[in-house]
């Protein structure tokens, strides 16, 4: 007879596959590294992934334990049948994964699971819910996902500053605007790492400051979970997180989902945000009587293999180790800050310093000379394969800081953004690394960069929406699962390929314009020259 045990027993392939994965060989285990992508001129070449920030390739073990499970499939709790307690037992052994990994304790903390980091931000706020009268702080280096359900509330809401230069959070403002608060301080959330420009705010620090006046700490660790992990600490100590937030697909873990971690306490009283089948234990015409928390914040059918999917990306994350990843991470973005701020007439933000003596993630924004931030991510992407993000980043106080864009500036970017019009969107193009980015790729961006900056982009006009990039077939949605199928399944070898051959000779042979024809490497042109013959179009919508 079939038990649980036996289902479960047929993921240990699954397992042996993460168990293989090591901070040195993840680019074999990353889905679409080896994807070719259309650039002007009808040429190919391999896709450069920078834009991790954003989000993030699946682990291949992933999806493949996904896709194993599909057969066992039913629905979280309450089912009597053999898939459904399954499921529900599986659901629960991911709702544990993630509590060790952050080091919560279920005894007394929730593991909430949610669509993503931006519903667990806005389920936190209405959860907390502070009076008027009372204040919460937060930064100016915060994503508008910790900004914005902050101020629908009413309450009071105060902003820490942060140094132009570098980026950094001014701690000594932080301190005083707490101080100015006082009593009525309620909480305090703020990001545990930029997503324009990497920098790590000290959250052990700013915890114990909170504390110390009687408030609660929240941490948005969307960016500093794939790249640092996050303890919790102490569920006693002054330097504890009281609540924690960040999403699956920052971590390879595709299906949407995302965590909300606190104190079982603070969801036990009251109505959740979102109520509805799962929230309660019974319902009369005159009452509720809620299920306890975490059920009670999960209204719906839960998210079953997005719970799966994050549940593997941690178990792949530890068994190749966070320190481990996180000193291949300052490997590439020293060589990233060497070459780049060695380019003439490239603008950086955030911390510069090519030796990363600071510790910081690897996220670098910069800006072009003469070369707008929608043109320049636009010509990186159409003339040479190589994905980044331009614009704010929904960041918009932080970048608008670190621009040094005025009062008056941004009224005329205000009225021209409420005529439609975006040519004048200030911003800046973003790189960001991820586990599986190499070093030939931080040579070969820097490549393109001097190319543009010398040759300048010949390219005009936009690529509108709604029409395919040159090159780019169009697929009938039946052949589309097939197509997925055959590319998941062929050989690691084929996947693994490396981005660039073999040097021969004293010229290098690279991947880029030029690079590559009718199937056989080529010597490179010199820097710029496919950019002098391209007639491409350059996108200006700008992630404003």
């Amino acid at each position: 007879m079939v038990t649980a045990d036996d289902i479960l027993g047929a993921c240990a392939s699954y397992e042996n596959q993460i168990r293989a994965m090591t901070a040195g060989n993840v680019r074999d285990f990353v889905a679409g590294v080896d994807v070719q992508v259309p650039v002007v001129g009808g040429r190919s070449v391999r896709y450069v992934n920078l834009d991790n920030a954003a989000t993030t390739p699946p682990f291949l073990p992933i999806l493949d334990c996904a896709c194993g499970f599909f057969d066992w499939y039913a629905s979280v709790h309450r089912g009597r049948g053999f898939k459904s307690q399954l499921a529900t037992h599986v659901y629960e052994k991911c709702r544990r994964a993630v509590a060790d990994f952050i080091g919560a304790d279920l005894s007394c903390h929730a593991v909430i699971f949610t669509q993503n980091a931006t519903h667990a931000l806005n389920k936190l706020a209405a959860r907390l819910a502070p009076r008027r009268d009372q204040v919460v702080i937060t930064t100016l280096m915060e994503h508008h996902s910790n900004m914005l359900p902050w101020r629908k509330l009413g309450c009071g809401l105060e902003y820490a500053r942060v140094r132009r230069d570098d980026g950094t959070l001014d701690l000594a403002d932080l301190e005083r605007t707490m101080n100015r608060a006082g009593t009525r301080l309620c909480a305090v959330t703020v990001t545990g790492a930029s997503n324009v420009t990497g920098v790590l705010p000290p959250i052990r620090r700013i915890a114990r400051m909170a504390h110390e006046r009687g408030a609660l700490v929240a941490v948005d660790a969307t960016q500093l979970v794939p790249h640092r992990g996050l303890r919790r600490g102490d569920p006693q100590g002054p330097e504890r997180a009281d609540f924690a937030v960040f999403s699956a697909h920052k971590m390879h873990a595709p299906f949407g989902s995302g965590v909300l971690v606190g104190p079982r306490a603070v969801f036990e009283e009251g109505w959740p945000d979102i109520s509805g089948g799962g929230t309660v234990n019974a319902v009369t015409m005159d009452d509720v009587f809620w299920a306890p928390p975490p059920e009670k914040e999960e209204a719906g059918t839960p998210n079953l293999f997005g719970a799966v999917a994050l549940a593997w990306a941690i178990k792949a994350h530890v068994t190749m180790g966070m320190e481990n990843l996180a000193e291949h991470e300052r490997e590439l973005t020293r060589r990233a800050l060497q070459q780049l701020s060695s380019i003439e007439g490239l603008t950086l933000y955030g911390p510069r310093d090519p030796d990363v003596r600071e510790e910081r993630i690897g996220i670098i924004t910069l800006n072009a000379e003469r070369v707008s931030h929608a043109r320049l991510a636009a010509v990186l992407g159409h003339e040479w394969g190589i994905g980044v993000r331009n614009g704010c980043f929904c960041a918009q106080p932080y970048v608008r800081e670190l621009l040094g864009i005025s009062d008056e500036q941004m009224r005329s970017v205000i009225g021209n953004l409420a005529a439609g019009d975006h040519s004048s969107v200030p911003g800046m193009v973003r790189v960001s690394l991820g586990t599986y980015n190499t070093a030939e790729e931080i040579d070969y961006l820097a490549q393109a960069l001097r190319s543009i900056l010398i040759h300048r982009p010949r390219a005009k006009g936009g690529l509108r929406p709604g029409r395919r990039p040159p090159g780019l077939r169009r697929e009938s949605a039946h052949r589309r699962p097939g197509r997925l199928r055959a590319h998941l399944t062929r050989p690691k070898a084929a996947r693994a390929r490396r981005l660039a051959p073999p040097t021969h000779g004293p010229q290098r042979i690279r991947l880029g314009p030029s690079a590559r024809r009718d199937g056989r490497w080529q010597r490179s042109a010199p820097d710029g020259a496919a950019s002098r013959r391209a007639g491409s179009s350059v996108d200006r919508a700008a992630d404003f």
